[in-house]
């Protein structure tokens, strides 16, 4: 058996069964592999976290199974029940600290407060090195209230700094960039850097190896106490 990229037209189906009929879309008419991306969708996560909490009675429903009453807060999404699941009683244990434990939402690290927390991979970071080469960004980080606390983090515990900026992520969804910012994120990646991240330091130019060469050469001057 032989698979191509190649469709069959109605015309040639015609020819061969050699009758004038009307014959609809078949699968053989398209190509083997628009078929193939049309019968896996592409799957995507989407995690939110509200620090300020949710009224438990206004949320959860108060009967179990598909045919719950909508709460309050889920008769907004009504037409689209049917596409979610909602989950009671769960949480993450020795997760403390108020507020500030929002770093844990994805992780479940125990009590991110104390002196001595590491964190590590967020749930978002794990699902994006499974199935993040189906999307043209891995993942996006977000923030809205706050840019120096995330909630997405590596596998060996570095917070991945969140994009504020509505602007930016259209930007990087939808406009191509000019030709001068291209050639610069191509030297960051020549030189080792990432695009997320703008941290490492880049090589030292001849310069500033100069300069550094230069200050380590100048006599150092002491001065004599004079005598009384």
């Amino acid at each position: 058996m032989f698979i191509t990229n190649r469709a069959i037209s109605r015309r040639t189906m015609l020819r061969g069964a050699g009758v004038g009929l009307a014959l609809p879309l078949l699968n053989a008419m398209t190509p083997a592999t628009a078929r193939a991306q049309s019968a896996a969708p592409t799957r995507r996560m989407f995690a939110i976290c509200n620090n300020l909490g949710l009224l438990p009675d206004e949320f959860f429903p108060a009967n179990a199974g598909p045919g719950y009453t909508p709460s309050n807060y889920l008769k907004i999404l009504e037409d689209y029940r049917k596409n979610f699941t909602v989950f009671s009683g769960v949480s993450h244990p020795n997760v403390d600290g108020g507020h500030p434990s929002d770093i844990s939402f994805l992780t479940a690290a125990p009590h991110p407060a104390s002196s001595s927390f590491r964190n590590t991979i967020s749930l978002d970071q794990y699902v994006a090195e499974r199935i993040g080469n189906q999307t043209r960004f891995p993942s996006l980080t977000l923030a809205v209230n706050t840019g120096a606390r995330s909630l997405s983090w590596t596998g060996n515990g570095v917070s991945i700094p969140p994009e504020q900026s509505a602007a930016s992520v259209f930007r990087q969804m939808f406009i191509q960039g000019s030709p001068k910012e291209v050639e610069a994120k191509i030297a960051e990646l020549d030189t080792g850097r990432s695009i997320r991240c703008g941290s490492r330091p880049g090589p030292r130019t001849r310069t500033q190896r100069g300069r550094r060469r230069s200050r380590a050469s100048r006599p150092v001057l002491h001065q004599r106490p004079r005598p009384r």
